[in-house]
């Protein structure tokens, strides 16, 4: 299969997972692992799609998190992180791996923004400081696609 086919059916794949899993690294250097939403689900976030819409091709991705949370302070100390995205059922699973890098742009935010979230934060508000968002440009992709491995590097 070719590397630009591959690449459609991981993005088209994220686009339908039900959560992302982050893995980075705790301050005593152990993994860790957590359930995220997954803001590239279409049917969940269907107000973010435009954001995805020119990154199938790099698999660019946003997270959010509270500033506040210890997550936060790892994700400082050490940027490096993976996402899993799978459908088991079909025997597809995609593991981004890269640096989260901090995104301060409102507009951004605005755009990712959900009413519910609310709910999250202080101000109940966009631009509530405990609001971060993260992004994850991946250097290597790696998963199984009903059964076929594939492993590749994307430009940084």
């Amino acid at each position: 299969m070719s590397h630009e086919r591959l690449l459609a059916i991981c993005a088209e794949r994220m686009a339908t997972a039900d959560v992302a899993y982050l893995t980075n690294v705790d301050a005593n250097g152990y993994p860790k692992t957590r359930a995220m939403l997954n803001l590239r689900n279409r049917d969940q976030y269907p107000g973010q799609i435009e954001l995805y819409a020119d990154h199938t091709q790099d698999l660019m991705t946003y997270i959010t998190t509270n500033t506040g949370s210890q997550k936060r302070g790892e994700l400082e100390a050490n940027g490096r992180i993976s996402l899993y995205f799978c459908h088991p059922g079909d025997f597809f699973g995609v593991n981004l791996t890269g640096d989260a890098e901090i995104v301060d742009d409102l507009d951004i935010k605005k755009t990712l923004w959900v009413e519910n979230w609310a709910q999250y934060f202080p101000t109940g508000k966009v631009d509530d400081p405990d609001f971060t968002l993260l992004r994850l440009y991946p250097r290597e992709v790696r998963g199984w696609n009903r059964g076929e491995k594939f492993a590749f590097e994307l430009p940084s």
